[in-house]
C-alpha cells in the first residue's frame, strides 16, 4: 500500500513537472513495458526533432538521457530517486519533492534541451542595450548589455548561436498584408529562434511570439535641443506683464483727471487754487505732472488745497514703488538670464506646429498610434498627416540626436534609457549640456527577450533571465554605458550674465526711441497745420 502512495505521488509530481504530451508518451511507455526514453512531442502532434545543423526547428530530448553525459540517469532528489526512498521509506518528503522539481526542471529546461545546439538569434543596433557591427563580409558581431545577457544564457545553457538582422531594421508591428515585420516577423516566421530586443511586451504581440521573463521596465520621454539663452531686445518690457502696463497708462489718465477736477472744485468752491490757464491749469498739464511723477521728475508747483495735495502725494507713494519694482526687475533681468523651457509635456510638442518628432519605427507605440481612436495618442498620430512626424530605425535614431534634434527645431521620442545615452555621451565628449529631457514620462513598457510561439526553450532561458535580473546584473551593465547620464540632469535653468551688451540685446530700446520721434513729428506737424488754419 505505502509503495502504491509512492508511485502515486511520483506520477502526481510528474503530471505537474512536465508537459501533458511528455507526461503521457512517459505513462504510455512505462504501461507496454518500453525502455526507450521519452520524446518531446511538438505543436499539433507532431514529434520534434531537428532538421539539420544550426537549426532549432524541432528538437528531440530525453529527460534522463544518462549514456549522453548530458543528466544523470537518477538525480539525486529526482522524481525516480524520491519514488525509491518512499519505496523504502513507505514516505516522500515534502521539501525532496520539492528540490526534486526545480532539479528536474534543470534538466529539462537547460542542457538536455540546449546543449550543443546551435541558435539563431536576431538582433538590430539599439543604443545603449545593443550595438551591432557587420563587416562587408556579412559576420555580424554585438556588444553592450543585450551582448552580455545573451553571453551569459549561451554560457549557462551551453548552446551556442548565430546572429541575423532584419533586412527592414524593425522591432515589428503588423504590415497590412497580415503579416508581422522586423525582428517579430523573423521569429513568427521561424527565421530566427530568438531575438534579443529588447521589446516591449504588448497584447498583440503576445499572440505570435512568446515574450520571456521581464529584463526591466521603462517609459517613454522627450528629448529636445537645451535652449539658449539669447538677448531679448524686448527685454525692457518683461519687468511687467501687459496688463500691468494698460493699467499704469489708465492709471495716470485717471490720476491725472482726479487731480485736474479735485483743483478746479478746490478753485470754484473754496478759491484756495489759483487756476491760471497759462500755467498749470489744464488737463494735459495734468498728465503730464502725473507722468513725470513715475519716471523721477520734479514736481514744478504744488496744490494749495489739502485735497490736492493727498491725491499727489498717494500717486508720488505709487509712483515710488512702481519704479522701484521696475528697475529692480529690469537689473536682475539683464544679469541673470533664465532658460526658457517650452517641452516638458507630450501636449505642449504636439500643440507647437513648427517642432517636428521622430519616432523609432515599428514600435509598440508607433502600433497603437495607428489604432488609436481618441485622446492624446490620436492628437500625436494626428502629426502623421501634419507632415510633423518622422519615423527612422533604432540604428539611425543616435545619429539624429546629433543632427536634427541639436541642430534643429526636432524632438526625439524614445525611451528614458536612450534620452539618458545621447546626455551620457554628449557631456562625455563635448563636456556641457545641449540636450534636455521633459518631465513628463508616458507610454511605460515590459522589456523582454521573444522566441517562437510554443517552443520549449524559453522556460530554460527564462530562469537564467530571472537570476541575472534579481542579482542587478543587466542594470549594472546598462550603467557601465551610461558613465555620466546624471550629469546634465538638474543643469541649471538661469545664466549669469558678465558681458557687455550690445544692439542685439538693446535695439529694442532704440525702437521705442525713434517711435517717439516719429510721434512727436506727427504732433508737430499737427500743431502747424493747426496754427495755420487758426489764422
Amino acid at each position: 500500500m505505502h509503495l502504491n502512495h509512492s508511485v502515486a505521488a511520483f506520477l502526481t509530481l510528474l503530471s505537474a513537472t512536465l508537459p501533458r504530451e511528455m507526461f503521457a508518451n512517459i505513462r504510455a511507455g512505462n504501461r507496454h513495458g518500453k525502455s526507450e526514453q521519452p520524446q518531446l512531442s511538438g505543436e499539433g502532434g507532431q514529434q520534434m526533432h531537428e532538421t539539420g545543423p544550426g537549426t532549432l526547428k524541432n528538437i528531440s530530448m530525453s529527460l534522463t538521457p544518462g549514456a549522453s553525459g548530458k543528466c544523470p540517469a537518477v538525480w539525486p532528489g529526482s522524481p525516480l530517486h524520491v519514488a525509491k526512498l518512499s519505496a523504502r521509506r513507505a514516505l516522500a518528503p515534502r521539501d525532496a519533492f520539492s528540490r526534486t522539481r526545480r532539479d528536474a526542471s534543470i534538466c529539462y529546461d537547460g542542457y538536455s534541451l540546449l546543449e550543443g545546439r546551435t541558435l539563431r538569434v536576431a538582433a538590430e543596433e539599439w543604443v545603449p542595450h545593443i550595438a551591432v557591427k557587420e563587416d562587408r563580409s556579412g559576420n555580424i558581431s554585438i556588444s553592450g548589455p543585450m551582448a552580455n545577457l545573451l553571453h551569459a544564457l549561451s554560457t549557462a545553457l551551453r548552446f551556442s548561436y548565430t546572429l541575423v538582422r532584419p533586412r527592414d531594421g524593425a522591432w515589428g508591428i503588423p504590415t497590412e498584408a497580415g503579416d508581422w515585420n522586423g525582428m517579430i516577423g523573423m521569429v513568427k516566421r521561424n527565421e530566427a529562434d530568438l531575438a534579443l530586443g529588447p521589446f516591449g511586451l504588448t497584447y498583440s504581440r503576445s499572440r505570435v511570439v512568446d515574450f520571456s521573463s521581464p529584463i526591466l521596465i521603462d517609459y517613454y520621454r522627450i528629448l529636445t535641443k537645451r535652449p539658449r539663452s539669447e538677448p531679448d531686445p524686448k527685454g525692457f518690457l518683461t519687468p511687467f506683464r501687459w496688463h500691468v502696463w494698460i493699467g499704469l497708462v489708465l492709471s495716470v489718465g485717471a490720476i491725472g483727471a482726479v487731480l485736474f477736477g479735485v483743483r478746479k472744485a478746490a478753485h470754484s468752491f473754496f478759491g484756495g487754487e489759483q487756476m491760471n490757464p497759462s500755467k498749470n491749469a489744464s488737463l494735459p498739464q495734468h498728465l503730464w505732472a502725473v507722468y513725470g511723477a513715475l519716471i523721477s521728475q520734479p514736481y514744478t508747483w504744488m496744490s494749495r488745497s489739502w485735497s490736492g495735495r493727498v491725491v499727489v502725494g498717494m500717486w508720488w507713494l505709487t509712483a515710488l514703488i512702481i519704479a522701484r519694482s521696475y528697475s529692480s526687475a529690469l537689473t536682475s533681468m539683464l544679469a541673470v538670464r533664465t532658460v526658457p523651457v517650452k517641452y516638458n509635456y507630450l501636449r505642449q510638442v504636439i500643440g507647437d506646429p513648427d517642432i517636428h518628432l521622430i519616432f523609432e519605427k515599428a514600435t509598440a507605440l508607433v502600433e497603437h498610434m495607428s489604432t488609436v481612436q481618441e485622446g492624446v495618442y490620436k492628437d500625436l498620430a494626428n502629426t502623421i498627416q501634419q507632415d510633423r512626424a518622422h519615423f527612422l530605425a533604432s540604428s539611425k535614431l543616435y545619429n539624429a540626436a546629433y543632427t536634427d534634434v541639436r541642430n534643429r527645431q526636432y524632438a526625439l521620442l524614445v525611451e528614458d534609457t536612450t534620452c539618458r545615452k545621447v546626455f551620457s555621451d554628449d557631456f562625455t565628449k563635448y563636456g556641457r549640456c545641449d540636450f534636455y529631457i521633459g518631465k513628463e514620462r508616458y507610454w511605460p513598457l515590459i522589456f523582454c527577450l521573444i522566441g517562437r510561439k510554443g517552443t520549449p526553450i524559453m522556460q530554460a532561458i527564462n530562469s537564467k533571465i530571472e537570476r541575472l535580473v534579481s542579482h542587478d546584473l543587466y542594470f549594472k551593465w546598462l550603467e557601465d554605458e551610461l558613465p555620466n547620464a546624471t550629469a546634465c540632469l538638474k543643469a541649471s535653468t538661469k545664466i549669469t550674465v558678465n558681458e557687455a551688451y550690445d544692439l542685439t540685446g538693446l535695439w529694442g530700446v532704440f525702437v521705442l526711441f525713434l517711435g517717439g520721434l516719429i510721434v512727436a513729428a506727427l504732433i508737430l506737424m499737427t500743431e502747424v497745420c493747426v496754427a495755420v488754419v487758426a489764422d
